[in-house]
């Protein structure tokens, strides 16, 4: 009966982080990358899709390289891949037909983009962490790297004079490039000289001319929650589930642990007569032991009190005595494990 009430409680324990990890995995909301337009995460871009929209624009999400004749503003943030070939002559058309491409970030894809584009990037140290607008106002930024280009014009400069953020012609249109993802980030809106900056430069152009917004979402999840490629690690510390099957097996562990159930087949427990092992590996044994321990004077010491009664009580016998004398003196002047091991041996023998 004891054993039926154990294995009832040991699978209630089970059952109950299930549930708990199903429950979470349902509720939890799997994280977007950084710049998406659908996340509200501090590196989120959901915060200015959300704002454009309420001042009356119509922001898009750019799910195809196809782009809507109606954008006039198209925003990369922190883009996820290279510019190919069939996405350049996208942005060339759209820069042709007189659109204002915004792009921001620090990643190596915003890199090859930028330089890309005409647009030179020079990493920087220090780290930039505030700068000055080109009206001379004040704003947090973070950023390690610094933009030149012919002809552009600057937004954001840090205090040594270096270009963060830019403006040129690009084809019939603009290009806007800012060397960080912060001033157009949910955080980064958070402050208000910030958000002025972007109003004036990004949102308040395309609005005055009644042009659409565009925000780049291509190779990203285009829906909240959207599948993608997972591996055995995301799903065992990433979700709730997986989460619950090593917390049940910690606990199953623990309770096996501490009811002292064995975790396999019993361990015979022989008796130091039933061994195997010669005499010679015994005296090796604990001659390394002695070692490791720093005692083999010790060891000596004992090894001679021994053969030395026995030699005393005649338990050789008379025929054997002066060889088993000479092997009690070989042992008593061991100065090496290997001599004593040697010694001991040279007793059994004599």
């Amino acid at each position: 009966m004891s054993r039926i009430r154990s294995s009832m409680v040991l699978l209630a324990i089970c059952v109950g982080a299930v549930l708990i990890g199903v429950l979470r995995l349902a509720t939890e909301q799997s994280p977007q990358p950084p710049g998406s337009s659908y996340s509200a995460q501090p590196d989120g871009s959901l915060g200015l899709y959300t704002w454009i929209e309420a001042v009356g624009s119509r922001p898009q999400r750019l799910r195809d390289r196809a782009i809507d004749p109606g954008v006039g503003t198209l925003i990369i943030l922190q883009p996820t891949t290279l510019l190919d070939s069939e996405m350049r002559a996208s942005l060339d058309t759209f820069a042709q037909r007189g659109g204002t491409l915004v792009l921001a970030g620090d990643s190596i894809q915003w890199l090859l983009y930028a330089r890309a584009l005409g647009v030179t990037v020079e990493p920087v140290t220090p780290e930039t962490s505030s700068v000055t607008t080109s009206d001379g106002r004040h704003m947090s930024f973070s950023g390690r790297y610094r933009l030149r280009a012919d002809d552009a014009q600057p937004l954001l400069l840090r205090d040594n004079g270096d270009w963060v953020g830019l403006r040129l012609s690009y084809k019939q249109g603009t290009l806007i490039v800012l060397a960080s993802p912060d001033p157009l980030s949910n955080v980064g809106l958070a402050d208000a000289s910030t958000a002025r900056f972007v109003f004036r430069q990004v949102v308040a152009p395309s609005i005055d001319a009644g042009q659409a917004f565009a925000f780049d979402e291509i190779e990203r999840s285009l829906e909240p929650g959207a599948p993608g490629p997972t591996t055995v690690n995301q799903l065992l510390f990433g979700t709730a589930a997986g989460r619950a099957v090593i917390y049940a097996a910690l606990i199953t562990f623990v309770y096996l642990l501490l009811g002292g159930r064995r975790l396999g087949p019993a361990v015979v427990d022989r008796p130091a007569a039933e061994s195997q092992r010669s005499m010679y590996e015994h005296v090796q044994m604990l001659a390394n032991l002695y070692r490791r321990a720093g005692q083999f004077q010790v060891a000596r010491v004992a090894f001679t009190r021994h053969y030395a009664r026995r030699l005393a009580r005649g338990a050789m016998g008379a025929r054997r005595a002066p060889g088993y004398a000479e092997a009690l003196a070989r042992v008593q002047a061991a100065g090496t494990e290997s001599e004593l091991v040697t010694a001991v041996a040279s007793i059994d023998d004599a």
